[in-house]
């Protein structure tokens, strides 16, 4: 019975216009067609029939046309390329935030348990640090993202969630752009500013705080304040400055009851325009 089932693709193969570079069995289905559940058994039976070749290598199957039957051997066997299942770059991510997940880990296991009043010392100490080290992932995952910006940010997301699904809900819980529902794009981290060197000199000092200050300008006890440099230093120093044109200075109060002080403003703000009782109205055409 099987025989009269399988002779009936005889004459189906016979019109079967083989590539030289063979079929998978799925291709090989789809040209006569039939089922892919099918495919191999068919090929078996044409095998032997020797109305094509079927190759088989590492438990993958070929069909190549009857023609390229070697005397002795087989055809040369096609390489089945195997597609990774994971982005070898995100593979390689991950292998450098295991510390930080196996940190986090160690600190959640050192949780005494209970109710939030009881050891709360303790408590409160283990979140801070678990805090700290989510903090270290979501440095390293906006680096990673800075470095591969053709990885998506939700495969990165994906692979870290698939990798610790344990862990990953407490990363969350201080850093939601790594939520299984975050947001395409890493929120852009506010710029902080940058501190002064301690090697300025206390002329280069007192120039970065008057341009700091703006159209609002600075007074000299703040400068004084900023820098810890004298004040008769401030003063010979803002005297220079005035006399080679870089800035303007005005003895003036910031409010009607406020005192008055000596100001310094950057040149480029515009010359200072002094109210009544010496209030500082504006700095030519800047409304502060």
């Amino acid at each position: 019975m099987r025989r009269k089932v399988m002779s009936q693709w005889d004459a189906k193969a016979a019109f079967l216009n083989v590539p030289d570079d063979g079929w998978s069995f799925v291709g090989f289905a789809n040209a006569l067609p039939c089922h892919p559940s099918e495919a191999e058994a068919i090929a078996r039976y044409l095998h032997r029939k020797r109305m094509i070749w079927l190759s088989m290598r590492a438990g993958h199957g070929r069909v190549f046309p009857a023609a390229m039957r070697p005397g002795r051997g087989r055809p040369k066997a096609r390489g089945v390329e195997q597609p990774p299942l994971i982005d070898p770059q995100l593979a390689g991510f991950l292998t450098q935030a295991h510390p930080t997940f196996l940190k986090i880990r160690l600190l959640l296991s050192r949780d005494p348990g209970g109710a939030w009043n009881e050891n709360q010392a303790v408590k409160a100490e283990i979140n801070f640090a678990i805090a700290v080290e989510a903090t270290n992932l979501m440095a390293l995952c906006r680096t990673f993202a800075k470095e591969h910006p053709s990885i998506p940010i939700a495969a990165l997301r994906d692979a870290l969630w698939l990798d610790r699904p344990h862990t990953m809900p407490v990363v969350a819980q201080t850093q939601p752009d790594l939520a299984m529902a975050g947001s395409e794009q890493f929120v852009v981290q506010p710029v902080a500013k940058t501190r002064l060197s301690k090697n300025l000199t206390d002329e280069e000092r007192m120039m970065s705080y008057i341009d700091a200050a703006g159209a609002s300008g600075i007074a000299v006890y703040e400068i004084v304040n900023k820098g810890k440099i004298a004040r008769d230093r401030v003063t010979q120093i803002g005297e220079m400055f005035e006399n080679m044109g870089a800035i303007h200075s005005a003895v003036v109060r910031m409010s009607d009851r406020g005192r008055t002080g000596t100001r310094y403003f950057m040149r480029k703000c515009g010359e200072p325009v002094i109210g009544e009782g010496g209030r500082l109205l504006y700095c030519r055409d800047l409304a502060i």
